[in-house]
């Protein structure tokens, strides 16, 4: 059996705007749908980093039916993680989309990248990394 990741999927309280956040970070929009039944009904996003369906997609999700799911504290369950060309350029254009530092890019030698910590503008925890710039932070 083949096996392969599609996509994973982040409850949000408001899709337009964390749309606008991933996309302010390099994601483009490959669709957007809303369908399903019932306590499933949602409006959707689907992101990735080509722009479609073919690769790992980034699915924002708000479920029509249910109460948005409660802002996460740090360090959460679980991180989303994006590999970047340039980390402190990456965690500028968050700042600017309305996101939060929660660690400053740095250079990170034991994994051979410059990582920083940052979150959405609904609290979910993204690490960024990318190479290594020879700055200590």
């Amino acid at each position: 059996m083949d096996f392969a990741m599609h996509a994973t999927k982040l409850a949000v309280a408001d899709v337009g705007a964390a749309e606008r956040f991933y996309t302010a970070l390099g994601m483009k929009v490959a669709a957007r749908n809303l369908g399903g039944e019932a306590e499933v009904r949602q409006e959707q996003t689907w992101l990735s980093a080509t722009g479609d369906t073919g690769s790992h997609i980034l699915i924002l999700s708000r479920f029509l039916e249910l109460p948005a799911p409660p802002r996460p504290a740090y360090p959460g369950e679980v991180w989303l993680c994006f590999q970047v060309p340039d980390v402190d350029a990456a965690v500028a254009a968050a700042m600017a989309a309305g996101g939060a530092l929660l660690r400053a890019g740095e250079d990170r030698p034991e994994h051979a990248v410059r990582a920083a910590v940052i979150s959405d503008n609904e609290g979910h925890h993204i690490e960024l990394v990318g190479p290594m710039t020879g700055n200590a932070a």
